[in-house]
């Protein structure tokens, strides 16, 4: 470069050739369990890979929600009638995907199951709107400590646990529900149709 100044740029130096082997063989393991555990699909309908389990289980005598008042009601309030709890959150896109599902089944059954939808973990103002916003009319409330998703075995969002009159789980479905999903496990588990 005529009349110019040549600037030397320094070279980073190379790394270690045991680090980028290491480094290699880790991200192939990794990718690989990655592959195994995403295409092990035994067909049973158990929690996504990535939950995370509780050592610690709160008896469901014990748990309680709170609605968004701030009133504290213990889950054995839920006895008495089939009932139809959805454990949901406004950062949840499949729980806000299936909410008009929930919502369909609810008009339909309104006299014969209970449904309760539980803010697990969620903003109170947040979750308020959500149901606001996708027309939700049954009763929603919080479950702020998340007590009662893991009494009722729920591991991820959107779980629905089905309960009978006396308050046991009857059944469980981890993810999305559509309408004609959540009228068949009604169906099949309490005996209820529309």
């Amino acid at each position: 470069m005529p009349g110019g100044t040549v600037v030397a740029v320094p070279v980073p130096p190379r790394p270690p050739w045991r680090l980028v082997v290491l480094s290699t063989v880790l991200a192939l393991l990794a990718a690989t369990a990655t592959y195994v555990a995403l295409a092990d699909d035994d067909g049973d309908d158990g929690p996504p890979l990535g939950t995370v389990q509780l050592d610690e289980v709160p008896e469901p005598d014990k748990a309680a929600f709170s609605t968004f008042d701030g009133v504290e009601v213990p889950l054995s309030s839920l006895r008495g009638g089939p009932t139809v709890v959805n454990f949901f959150a406004s950062y949840c896109v499949p729980c806000i995907e299936e909410m008009p599902a929930l919502e369909e089944v609810h008009l339909e059954l309104a006299d014969q199951v209970a449904f309760l939808g539980l803010a697990v973990a969620d903003d109170a103002g947040e979750a308020h709107d959500l149901v606001e916003r996708t027309g939700v009319t049954y009763p929603t409330a919080q479950d702020t400590d998340s007590a009662v998703i893991t009494a009722l075995g729920g591991t991820v969002l959107p779980t629905t646990v089905l309960l009978d009159v006396d308050g046991a789980v009857v059944a469980t479905k981890h993810g999305e529900l559509d309408a004609d999903e959540l009228r068949a496990m009604i169906e099949d588990e309490l005996g209820i149709s529309t």
